[in-house]
């Protein structure tokens, strides 16, 4: 069996789950496999696959941030924000100048709100939002928060702006480009649009699609990013052998929370997940610290077995 994650360098063209069906076919049909979150078929970049049973440590990987280099065509803003849809807006970007586009990239900067593209993937009632743009149907949608961390050019030849984006899991970069071009009075679009980090995971390590299909299995096996590697981002908890046991098997267990984690206060602690694991590695318990009348005690809420990479809830 094959278990880990695997970054793909998705080229334009593809969709997400297009990219699934080529690696399930290229392992073993009875892999399971998935990703962290979708790209457009228009756009290119860092897909994060997951493999085995790596499928069940998604809610638990840290990609809060993703980057994302993006080319906006100013003077032109279409109903699906990118270059796939029909022109709604045109107006004349030859007279902005580099300082005036700075100035508006910088007022994005920070918490803001966003409302994302009617053509995606949101949910209105049960629908995606593309489906019933397809119709003609345009809800009024809610505000998303997001944020911006960094945002700046990298080159600007008009009518193309392209930028740097650093931001927020749930941003829409199409949605930006929008609002960018609607903030300087000429309308925006994306042209170009490619991921190149989320979270830890970076462009630099991804296999190409093409090299994914020829290359040995067994090559692909050594690549992947192992679990407990992913997941050393979560605080790790030390605890007794006797209790690591009776967690790793499911059972709660009863600990002085000043004992077990005199460096973090009480008010930070509560409701975190903390990352327990065996002098050897082999086993790692996902675990919760929870509150009660009869006091503190561990609630175990995943439990990877990394020896036969099998996972237990």
């Amino acid at each position: 069996m094959t278990h880990g994650i695997l970054l793909i360098d998705k080229p334009e063209g593809f969709t997400s789950n297009d990219v699934v069906s080529i690696i399930r076919r290229r392992l073993n049909r009875s892999v399971k496999v998935g990703h962290t979150g979708t790209l457009d078929p228009a756009a290119s970049g860092l897909l994060v696959m997951l493999l085995g049973s790596a499928t069940r440590a998604l809610d638990f990987l840290d990609e809060t941030r993703k980057h994302y280099q993006v080319t906006i065509r100013l003077g032109e803003e279409s109903d699906t924000c990118d270059k796939e849809g029909n022109i709604t807006i045109a107006g004349d970007p030859q007279t902005l100048s580099h300082d005036e586009i700075d100035a508006c990239l910088k007022s994005f900067l920070g918490p803001t709100d966003q409302i994302p593209p009617y053509f995606s993937a949101i949910k209105k009632d049960g629908i995606p939002l593309y489906k019933l743009a397809r119709k003609g149907i345009f809800p009024d949608l809610e505000i998303r928060k997001i944020e911006i961390y960094e945002l700046s050019i990298l080159d600007w030849r008009s009518p193309d702006l392209k930028i740097d984006l650093i931001c927020s899991k749930g941003t829409y970069a199409r949605a930006l480009a929008r609002d960018i071009g609607v903030r300087l009075g000429v309308g925006g679009r994306v042209e170009t649009l490619r991921r190149v980090a989320s979270g830890k995971f970076r462009i630099e390590n991804a296999h190409s699609l093409d090299s994914v299909k020829c290359v040995e299995i067994e090559a692909i096996q050594k690549s992947l990013i192992q679990l407990e590697d992913a997941l050393d981002h979560l605080p790790e908890m030390r605890v007794s052998d006797n209790d690591f046991r009776r967690l790793a098997l499911g059972g709660y267990v009863a600990e002085d929370m000043d004992k077990l984690l005199p460096e973090i206060e009480r008010t930070s602690a509560v409701g975190n997940v903390y990352r327990v694991q065996d002098d050897d590695s082999h086993i790692v318990v996902l675990v919760r610290r929870e509150f009660s009348e009869q006091g503190m005690f561990l609630k175990p809420i995943k439990v990877f077995n990394l020896h036969s990479q099998s996972t237990i809830e």
